[in-house]
């Protein structure tokens, strides 16, 4: 039986009181940023680990990750909130272990109100055990008007803000925003969130140099467009099922040596034993 799972019972019975200290109310954008720095690890709600709470926690533990990223939704979800239970879990048994849990959600611009709706049940999925942080994903494109897109996204990201002030965010962007969108609100979304993350998904036909640079360009390309060269950026590498580990450790060389304060590898599900590497290479000066 495992350090987690011998866990669980004593720590889910306890959750109702027991609040346990979360970076929830942090006023202070250094303390807040934190929260999104070292490792991380991503569940989407298509994973079959979102149903595995215990497994994702053993994992996070077996691999020192800071964070667990962990997707409430998206804009044509069902729910407001997949699998509210299995959040709930999660948070208590990351909670147990100090790790940190990070809700995002996926908006689509389209309808407004639903998107606040799901933002909020999001950042109130844990109950009397609070989230971490929100992850803000900003990348759909559905809303086929550049402009109102991304004048859109900015409200969101300002409104998310002005009703949380005090609530640790990270903005999950595209690898070349502008590409995607061609036009992205990259001003707004750096100053209402505390860290940028950049999907830096590579091509499995990059060389292990190619996607070296690629990951630090990822770096690089947000402080260009946000005017800011000392915005902390989260890389998430990926995606993993389509990637060698020589690529995703290819991919953390890059991440690192640009200076990036957190790493982590898209997605759980698809993260083998041997990819986990990419991750300790990050960690490692020189490595």
């Amino acid at each position: 039986m495992s350090r987690v799972r011998s866990l669980i019972a004593g720590t889910v019975a306890a959750l109702a009181l027991i609040a346990v200290p979360t970076a929830m109310g942090q006023s202070d954008p250094a303390a807040r940023a934190a929260v999104f720095a070292g490792a991380g690890l991503w569940v989407d709600i298509y994973d079959e680990t979102i149903h595995q709470p215990e497994f994702v926690v053993e994992q996070a533990v077996a691999h020192a990750v800071s964070t667990i990223y962990w997707e409430t939704s998206n804009y044509h979800s069902p729910a407001d909130v997949m699998y509210a239970d299995e959040l709930r879990q999660v948070l208590a048994l990351a909670h147990a272990q100090g790790i940190r849990v990070v809700p995002w959600y996926l908006p689509g611009y389209r309808n407004i109100r639903l998107d606040r709706r799901r933002f909020a049940a999001a950042i109130a999925a844990g109950g009397t055990d609070p989230i971490d942080g929100l992850g803000v994903d900003i990348e759909a494109d559905i809303v086929r008007n550049r402009q109102l897109r991304a004048k859109r996204a900015a409200a969101m990201v300002q409104w998310l803000r002005a009703t949380y002030p005090d609530l640790p965010m990270a903005g999950i962007v595209p690898r070349d925003a502008l590409a995607w969108w061609r036009i992205f609100p990259y001003a707004e979304v750096r100053a209402n969130t505390d860290v940028m993350m950049p999907m830096c998904y590579t091509s499995r036909y990059l060389t292990p140099a190619q996607t070296t640079a690629m990951s630090a360009d990822c770096v690089t390309t947000i402080r260009t467009q946000t005017n800011d060269p000392s915005v902390p950026v989260h890389v998430i590498a990926g995606v993993t099922d389509f990637l060698t580990t020589r690529q995703l450790v290819a991919a953390a060389r890059g991440a690192r040596d640009a200076g990036a304060t957190g790493f982590s590898l898209y997605n759980l599900e698809t993260t083998t034993a041997a990819d986990w590497r990419a991750v300790d290479v990050w960690r490692t000066p020189g490595g």
